[in-house]
């Protein structure tokens, strides 16, 4: 008969808390964000990553389908119980346009950098952290951060601010295989005023670009069947290609991607994490927008 107690947490003892105090809780202003962070929690010591979408809340523990439990960022698969991981175990949210973590009272407890966090604080996370839950270390990589900027008050805005409409149909083309990332950047585009197709592959961009060039190309360099920049390469040997400004898009951030993608023909290289401020500054220095007349646009 299958014992229930099997599936409890192991408390691990000293191997987890030690002598520890509790990591004093990082501070932070005010802020509000509505659409979703994209980041990526890489599993150290494997090949394994996580990516998610963080709206609101977003737990992180093991499934119990009998208890009804199912976290988001399910750590089952990756013997989330033997390294101590509890089934509600910590929660990553989104508070004043940040990213949080707080530890739901798990049995062997979540660090941040180390640091022992108290049960039920929010601690808040930066691109780059790692955060160890039970003994499972995850790096934490911000992909798209979806932020606007500065507001004439000085403060932070966000896309639940006002909108500029920095355009006035020009089209854009986003080539970008990660779903999560394109429905940010699709939805910052559409509402900054562009004509906005989003495709997934370099054969799906090229298709488009044998019926029109875009106005705007924005690209990522890592795609399931060609690289970004042999795909640019190809767009810039196109007749008529010269009205398209190309962003390219990319978690390689070294000076030597960035040299290579201006050689292929790009106006500008952000690397990842990229925020809607940057890919809005972007679109409107490429494309030398002139947004002096335009008003910002709420949200429909």
């Amino acid at each position: 008969m299958h014992d229930p107690k099997s599936r409890e947490t192991k408390y691990l003892n000293d191997k987890v808390h030690n002598t520890d105090t509790y990591m004093p809780v990082r501070a932070t202003g005010p802020l509000h964000e509505p659409l979703p962070w994209v980041i990526e929690l890489r599993i150290v010591g494997t090949v394994s990553t996580i990516q998610v979408q963080v709206h609101e809340t977003m737990m992180i523990g093991r499934a119990d389908p009998q208890k009804g439990i199912v976290p988001a960022v399910d750590l089952s698969a990756h013997n989330g119980q033997g390294l101590g991981v509890s089934r509600q175990h910590s929660v990553i949210l989104v508070k004043d346009n940040r990213i949080f973590i707080k530890d739901l009272g798990s049995v062997n407890g979540t660090r941040l950098n180390g640091n022992l966090l108290a049960p039920q604080s929010e601690y808040r996370l930066r691109h780059g952290d790692e955060i160890t839950i039970g003994q499972m270390r995850l790096q934490v990589r911000f992909t798209v951060v979806p932020t606007i900027g500065m507001n004439p008050k000085g403060t932070t805005g966000s896309l639940d601010a006002p909108v500029p409409r920095i355009a006035h149909g020009e089209t854009a083309l986003v080539v970008e295989d990660d779903l999560d990332v394109a429905k940010v950047f699709h939805m910052a585009l559409r509402h900054a005023g562009f004509n906005v197709t989003v495709v997934d592959s370099a054969a799906s961009a090229i298709a488009y670009v044998s019926h029109q060039f875009p106005d705007l190309l924005v690209l990522e360099l890592m795609l399931p069947d060609m690289n970004g920049l042999d795909l640019l390469r190809y767009i810039r040997k196109q007749p008529d290609n010269a009205k398209t400004r190309a962003i390219v898009c990319s978690g390689a951030t070294g000076g030597f991607q960035m040299h290579q993608a201006i050689e292929a023909g790009a106006q500008l290289f952000l690397g990842k994490p990229v925020s809607v401020e940057d890919l809005l500054k972007g679109a409107t220095k490429v494309l030398d927008l002139d947004t002096s007349l335009v008003s910002p646009q709420p949200e429909s």
